[in-house]
């Protein structure tokens, strides 16, 4: 009579069962730490790239202004990128126009910034290696330029200002004439004043000389 084989007993199995449990998790553990690293990289990217939108955003609302330079565009994205933490990094700013001085009303001026994420990159052996990242922001320029003379310019924050200080000018100027009319019409008033006085007056000196003619008059007919 053969003899059947020893059942496994439960220390057995279990033993047998967590070296496999170590097998299944050396072979998992490389795509879980590329698939974390992933994550950490794809995560950064964003981050890096919500930063230059900002920065770029805070760079065109100082270029659509009318006496704004490319040095004050510049010197804001520093500032923005400083609060960031990015200024040891190399990144490029790209204004467009280049000069935007004496920009056209509503004419777009585009803010772009760019840099290598390998210099801002939190691993060492990045996934996105000569890949760039950046940020662009376009708005409109609040200048008050016309190309066409025949054309009014549209009414942007700067013309409405200069529309109401016209409007201002407009009212002090009436004010003025008014005051100016007020004023003419005393003086005819006081000079007809002037001269019904000194019709009065001469109406009075010939009453005063008939009522010395009609005395004279009266004595001589005593007489």
């Amino acid at each position: 009579m053969k003899n059947s084989p020893a059942k496994p007993t439960k220390a057995r199995y279990r033993r047998a069962r967590l070296g496999a449990a170590a097998i299944e998790f050396a072979c998992v553990l490389p795509f879980l730490v590329l698939f974390l690293m992933g994550s950490v990289e794809v995560g950064r990217g964003v981050m890096v790239k919500h930063v230059l939108e900002e920065a770029a955003r805070a760079g065109c609302r100082v270029a659509v202004f009318e006496s704004s330079s490319a040095a004050d565009v510049q010197s804001i994205v520093g500032t923005a990128m400083d609060a960031a933490n990015l200024s040891s990094a190399n990144y490029t700013v790209t204004i467009d126009p280049p000069n935007p001085q004496g920009l056209q009303a509503f004419q777009p001026v585009t803010v772009s910034i760019e840099m290598n994420f390998a210099d801002v990159s939190w691993i060492p052996t990045t996934f996105l290696k000569g890949k760039s990242v950046g940020g662009v922001c376009v708005m409109p320029a609040e200048g008050d330029g016309v190309s066409d003379p025949t054309k009014k310019a549209p009414s942007g924050k700067k013309n409405k200002k200069d529309d109401k200080d016209d409007k201002d000018d407009k009212d002090d100027k009436d004010d003025k004439d008014d005051k100016d009319d007020k004023g003419k019409s005393k003086k005819g008033k006081s000079k007809k004043d002037d001269k019904k006085g000194k019709k009065d007056d001469k109406k009075g000196k010939k009453d005063d000389k008939k009522g010395k003619k009609d005395d004279k008059k009266g004595k001589k007919g005593k007489k």
